[in-house]
């Protein structure tokens, strides 16, 4: 056999050998190329690079249109354009609707950005209430991302300007306990605000006056009532003045009695002597006021007739007495 005949056989498996080889060599680079590019893609995804990320993503599936992790990846990112597409026109509802589906680290940075903007929005609006600003701090402020970072202090700043707006409202009210825990409310977020703890003892220091205040109130309110009680037991059937005529041993007594108390008395008797011309006692007697109670500021009538056979020169009421209702 001749060296010639070998030497074709040779050649073409040494061709082949080459080809093959080039070949795997080609497309274990290109492997290795798609895979980085696939990393990258991911990356540039969770850094919010959504449009970088999507290039990268088509470039891999143009060398390898069957790639799946990249065509997975490719859909997410589209998804995540879409949100945030919604995030730019604010279009906030159906965001949080949409995002509610989604979960892993990718979609947990969209949740991020649209958090930051409900709160941004939030904190622009004049019309605050505290419960609004616990609920904005309570979902941010976990957050690593600068600017929510930054939100939440703002928001932490708005908590204390409100506890103080608030706990004072209740302080000038006197209502201390209300008072305390908008302050205390302020602490949770602020622990060492120098404004909020001096408002905390300004807080008990007025309980303490305020309460010391109030026991002399009503110290002085009781020895009021003491004082009126007293009065209308014992001043407040005032006569206004007794009157008498005498003719043929027949003698009519008669007058007025005010009630200059504060509060209605009844039963009301008026005693009084009768004195003859020449100043001596002739009698005793009491009769009773009409109508039988007497409000404050009104005035009653009395009137009596006695037989005297005796000349009368006086009538001179000797008491009053009353029942205070």
């Amino acid at each position: 056999m001749s060296k010639r005949f070998w030497l074709v056989p040779t050649m073409t498996l040494f061709t082949a050998i080459v080809v093959l080889g080039s070949f795997f060599f080609y497309e274990s680079t290109v492997n290795s190329e798609v895979e980085q590019l696939v990393r990258e893609g991911e990356a540039l995804a969770l850094e919010g690079e959504l449009e970088q990320a999507k290039a990268t993503f088509e470039e891999v599936l143009v060398k390898r249109p069957n790639h799946t992790a990249a065509a997975f990846n490719l859909e997410v990112v589209e998804r995540g354009l879409e949100y945030m597409a919604l995030l730019n026109g604010e279009d906030l509802d159906k965001l949080e609707y949409e995002l509610a589906q989604e979960e892993g680290p990718f979609f947990e940075m969209i949740k991020e950005q649209y958090r930051l903007v409900v709160a941004t929005l939030s904190i622009q609006s004049e019309a605050q209430t505290m419960e609004d600003l616990v609920e904005l701090y309570e979902k941010t402020w976990e957050s690593s991302n600068e600017e929510t970072i930054q939100l939440v202090e703002v928001i932490k700043e708005k908590i204390v300007d409100l506890a103080i707006v608030q706990g004072l409202g209740f302080l000038e009210k006197n209502q201390f306990t209300e008072a305390e825990v908008e302050f205390n409310l302020g602490l949770t977020y602020d622990p060492k605000n120098s404004e909020l703890l001096n408002y905390l003892e300004k807080v008990k220091t007025a309980r303490i006056d305020f309460e010391e205040e109030e026991q002399n109130r009503i110290e002085r309110a009781m020895s009021r009532a003491a004082e009126e009680d007293n009065f209308n037991w014992t001043e407040a059937g005032k006569p206004l003045g007794i009157y008498f005529s005498y003719d043929e041993e027949k003698l009519v007594v008669s007058g007025e009695v005010k009630n200059v108390g504060t509060r209605p008395i009844s039963e009301i008797d008026i005693h009084y002597k009768v004195l003859g011309e020449d100043g001596r006692e002739l009698t005793m007697s009491f009769t009773n006021v009409t109508p039988f109670v007497l409000m404050p500021n009104e005035r009653g009538r009395f009137e009596e007739t006695l037989v005297i056979s005796e000349m009368v020169g006086a009538v001179e009421i000797v008491d009053c007495f009353w029942t205070v209702e």
